[in-house]
């Protein structure tokens, strides 16, 4: 029975979270920072020019980078931290008790073990980046989701600002003197 529950939260290629079990954690997570306010921050990467990725190599090399990026990502992080498979090629990692400074620390890490390293597959060596996107949790998100379109849109600044990279979301907190 523990193994069908393990299976039901689990992504089947990755291994990391599935899309719904780490959003209810994005959620949880929440809803901790509302009732005790410690620092905590939320990642969305995603893999850089995927599509190009698939259209050339094939699915199967597809899938071989993206079990490459969950095990590079879960090799990177601690214990309390939980990744998610969000989408395709579209990741996830909460990381509590963790201001945006360390976090980036973290991603950074991510990041750049994946541009250093070389998938090989059947269908050839694959080299490739991600971006990635940070926001640390304010008082201003009203719910779990507002956090995740910060983390989203910081992902897509990365993204703009040519990829291969770690932006913070800029949103400061107020520091209160």
């Amino acid at each position: 029975m523990e193994q069908l529950a393990k299976l039901s939260m689990t992504d089947r290629l990755t291994g990391l979270l599935n899309r719904g079990t780490w959003e209810n954690l994005v959620d949880a997570e929440y809803e901790r920072f509302r009732r005790y306010g410690q620092a905590t921050s939320l990642v969305m990467f995603d893999i850089d020019h995927f599509k190009p990725v698939n259209d050339t190599y094939g699915h199967l090399a597809g899938d071989e980078v993206i079990r490459h990026t969950a095990d590079v990502t879960r090799n990177n992080i601690r214990q309390s931290d939980s990744a998610g498979r969000y989408g395709g090629e579209e990741f996830g990692i909460i990381l509590p008790e963790t201001d945006a400074e360390s976090a980036r620390v973290i991603c950074e890490r991510i990041r750049e073990a994946i541009e250093k390293s070389t998938v090989s597959t059947s269908a050839g060596d694959i080299q490739y980046t991600v971006s990635m996107g940070i926001a640390q949790l304010t008082e201003t998100p009203e719910n779990y989701m507002q956090w995740m379109q910060k983390a989203d849109e910081a992902l897509y600044k990365a993204k703009e600002s040519g990829r291969n990279k770690v932006v913070v979301s800029l949103e400061h907190h107020h520091h209160h003197h």
